[in-house]
């Protein structure tokens, strides 16, 4: 046998075998040390060691040039890591090169499990037409005794949902959940069926599915039981519900703590709808909506930012234009939620806000970049000075953090980055330190740059050139207005004229980010 066909073979060994370390010992002996190399990246990607898979998968890949099939699958784990870090330009990278090669090999089920990547990737890029349209056409090659059916009915009622086409999907989805008695994929199900719920008015019946899918959830001893808890209490809250058996509340709670980014704000939602104080509890929502969107969980994101508005509006709270700005650029977005019986009303009467509050890109608070044509970066109105920064390290420090669509980036990963032939230890750690300070010297505001959990993120109202030729095609993609799309397209083609960081032509990271930007390029017929 060939190189990927030891690889496949050892491969889907390991994954049937329970992904457990003693076993890679096994494929070495069997299969050799490229198979367990690979398994050894599945292992780190199956265990969120996200930045370790991207170190192991980077450096097998210069290894594959003669076997294809190890590639794809290597490209495939690299998307799935890069998206969990919120890399999503690197991901998107990613799958649409392992779907390439699958095609290539005429792979057919490779490809259509490539596809649904791309597809989720766009959803978590609030890009829900292009991953309705490409989740339609999936579901046409695929048979429903095939899991990835089930996921992408999962992700076609995100899709539904988000652009307010619910019934053809709740039917489906209801069929599904009659069939489907004792599987964790079922709870993910209830949770979309309690959003329509929502959304058609039937407010009870969502509560009671929404703790029906947490339920589930947590007899499954997953994390993710926290999100439908989170939206049972935004419904407890505005509908005057009793609120989540307390025992239930605890239990997903208590699993929460094992869970991501997502999870934590979704625990956060739960502290602040758990408290009395209106205003208290709107600093808290605001809180979490913000964590929400940088796990990229937009639609919780939209529903804890609204309730944090409307609690801040009743109260009179700060919090009120600081939640509007959040959610200003995702309610166009997401217009099957401007139906929602609670909030669709207050989304109505705040509409001049929301105008108003789409153009704080032309504020002259916080961080302003320019990443397209020659590089320029404000604080506040007025331009930093990088030449006289005197470290580049620092300077490519804070372009890396432009560049992520969060502006976040896991500690070890940006040391990685930074420095990828040193190893990192109590001596070289310092190397970070000493770049992070710098840049929140040269900055003038050391705290629009801090670490939280393990995690160095940009603070405050951060633009980019790049996030707003993203925001303005998502925005023409979701507007049924041809004028207004056209409009959109004309500001992306006119943003989009120049290349990405020229300054830079050797760096290996901003070149992933390169291959990204052209692509958006021929999207908008530039190339």
């Amino acid at each position: 046998m060939g190189a990927d066909e030891i690889v496949r073979e050892a491969i889907m060994r390991f994954q049937k075998l329970g992904a457990l370390e003693r076993y890679i010992e096994e494929i070495r002996k069997d299969s050799g040390i490229l198979a367990a190399q690979v398994a050894e990246v599945y292992l780190d990607t199956v265990r969120h060691r996200h930045d370790m898979a991207i170190r192991r998968g980077k450096a097998l890949i210069a290894k594959t040039h003669n076997s294809p099939w190890v590639r794809g699958y290597l490209l495939m784990l690299l998307g799935v890591n890069y998206g969990n870090m919120g890399e999503l330009g690197k991901s998107v990278n990613c799958f649409q090169q392992a779907l390439g090669i699958a095609e290539f090999l005429l792979d057919r089920d490779t490809a259509l499990q490539a596809k649904v990547y791309l597809a989720a990737s766009h959803i978590f890029n609030s890009e829900y037409r292009v991953a309705y349209r490409l989740l339609s056409s999936i579901l046409k090659d695929l048979h429903k005794s095939s899991p990835l059916f089930y996921t992408c009915y999962y992700y076609f009622g995100i899709c539904a949902l988000a652009t307010g086409n619910l019934e053809k999907v709740a039917k489906a989805y209801e069929v599904y959940l009659e069939s489907q008695k004792d599987n964790i994929r079922r709870a993910y199900f209830l949770e979309i069926m309690a959003f329509v719920l929502r959304i058609r008015g039937k407010l009870a019946e969502a509560m009671e599915t929404f703790v029906n899918s947490a339920k589930e959830h947590v007899e499954h001893g997953s994390a993710y039981s926290v999100y439908p808890i989170a939206k049972a209490l935004e419904l407890s809250r505005l509908a005057g519900f009793e609120p989540v058996p307390r025992e239930l509340l605890k239990k997903a709670l208590d699993l929460a703590r094992r869970g991501g980014l997502g999870e934590q704000a979704a625990a956060e939602e739960i502290d602040a709808l758990l408290k009395d104080d209106d205003s208290e509890a709107a600093e808290m929502l605001y809180d979490a909506a913000n964590n929400y969107l940088r796990a990229h969980q937009n639609i919780e994101a939209l529903f804890s930012g609204l309730t944090a508005a409307y609690l801040a509006w009743k109260t009179d709270s700060p919090v009120f234009t600081k939640a509007l700005k959040l959610i200003a650029s995702l309610i166009p977005l997401h217009p099957g939620l401007r139906k929602d019986p609670l909030l669709g009303d207050f989304m109505s009467e705040v509409e001049p806000f929301l105008r108003k509050a789409l153009r704080h890109g032309q504020d002259k608070d916080g961080i302003k970049a320019y990443l397209i044509g020659e590089l320029r970066v404000m604080v506040d109105g007025k331009e930093v000075n990088l030449r006289g920064w005197r470290n580049n390290k620092a300077i490519k420090g804070l372009i890396y953090l432009l560049l992520s669509s969060k502006h976040r980036i896991p500690s070890d990963h940006l040391f990685y980055l930074l420095w990828p032939r040193r190893a990192l230890n109590e001596r070289t750690r310092y190397y970070l330190y000493n770049a992070i300070a710098a840049i929140r010297r040269n900055l003038g505001r050391p705290e629009l740059l801090v670490k939280k959990r393990d995690f160095y993120q940009l603070e405050g109202d951060v633009w980019t050139d790049l996030g707003e030729l993203e925001n303005l095609i998502r925005l023409a993609d979701a507007t049924r207005d041809p004028a207004e799309r056209e409009e959109y397209l004309a500001k992306a083609k006119e943003l989009a004229r120049g290349d990405l960081l020229p300054e830079f032509p050797y760096d290996k990271h901003i070149e992933e980010y390169r291959y990204y930007y052209e692509r958006i390029r021929q999207r908008l017929g530039l190339r």
